[in-house]
Order: structure tokens, then sequence, then C-alpha cells
């Protein structure tokens, strides 16, 4: 895989429950319904309102022309409704690795296990169809809720990137670095 044949991908994942597909501008309508709240994380923290959340998507979808994320919504197989968005980002084919990340799941999903369901589809096709040896996840230190999600699934906690990013909050003292390893994933 190269990343002009993995970016031009019409990527579509999915199990009983939810449907991931490629992001589009015309999304914005429908996943606007669940955009705007305080709790959901950076994402909930800058887009606050409809122009937050066109200039979202404008880096999305610019980021994905420039070859860098490629984001993916994610509806309910049930009715069609959105749910969220993850991306998959910083991809190295030649490293067999990339990251999941940037994943937002709507207030009335969380606690669901839809993150799970998500974060499953996403790592089966990492290491069964992109044949990877490693998928790397970034924490912001005070995002407990995520670091413990992502522990539930096998990820390991390898480190911490000191001064890493700035968040909405302002400057945060670190990033956690966490991975799963090929031989590491278990299917859910």
């Amino acid at each position: 895989m190269n990343l002009g044949t993995f970016f031009s991908s019409e990527l579509i994942l999915e199990n009983e429950s939810i449907l991931l597909r490629p992001l589009s501008i015309n999304d914005i309508e429908k996943i606007e319904s669940i955009s705007y709240n305080t709790e959901l994380g950076e994402f909930g923290a800058r887009v606050k309102n409809r122009n937050d959340l066109m200039d979202y998507f404008d880096f999305c979808l610019n980021s994905k022309k420039e070859k860098e994320i490629y984001p993916l919504l994610i509806t309910s197989k049930e009715n069609d409704n959105p749910i969220g968005i993850t991306m998959f980002g910083n991809i190295s084919f030649p490293n067999k690795r990339l990251e999941i990340g940037w994943t937002w799941i709507g207030k009335k999903f969380q606690g669901t296990g839809i993150n799970k369901l998500c974060k499953g589809l996403l790592l089966d096709y990492c290491f069964d169809k992109l044949k990877l040896r490693r998928v790397e996840f970034k924490i912001d230190i005070k995002n407990i809720k995520s670091q413990k999600a992502i522990e539930k699934i096998g990820a390991v906690k390898e480190g911490l990137l000191r001064n890493y990013n700035i968040q909405s909050y302002g400057e945060s003292k670190g990033t956690y670095v966490y991975s799963i390893l090929k031989e590491e994933w278990k299917k859910p």
C-alpha cells in the first residue's frame, strides 16, 4: 500500500451496528445535530457553532487532500444517524504503522460501547488488510476518560511526550503515547 492508493480509496468498514465511511462536506448537516457540546473533549471545546464546524470540516478534508489524515464518519446502521468522527493519521507504510485518533463520539452515544466497536473495526483493518505492525494512539494527559478507554482494548502506555500540544484549555503538560502491536491485538 502507498499513500496515494490509500487516500484515494473509499474506505468502508462496518459491523452489525456501525458503519465507518469517508467524511464528506455533505455530512456537515448530519454531524451538526450532535456537534455542539462542551463534553466532547477537544472537539467540543473548539467547535461551538456553524462557523467552527465549517473550519473543522475544511481542516479534515484539506488534510485528506494533503495525505495527512483520513477522516471517517461513524454512523448507526440502524438509522444512518451520525455517531461521531474518527481518523487515521501519521501514516508510514514503509514502517508499517499509523495512528488512530482525533476521535469524538456524540454525547448520547458515549458509554454505549460504540468507541470499542469503532476501534475494533479500525484495528482489524490495520492489522488484517494493511498488514501493519503497529498502531499508535496519542492522548492528552488530562483526558483520563480516553486513556481508560484505550487501555480497555489492550493498548500499552509507552511514555509521555512532555509539553507536546496546545489544547483548547491552553498549554498541555503532555501527551501519552499508546500502541498496540499486531501480535498483541485480540479481536473483541
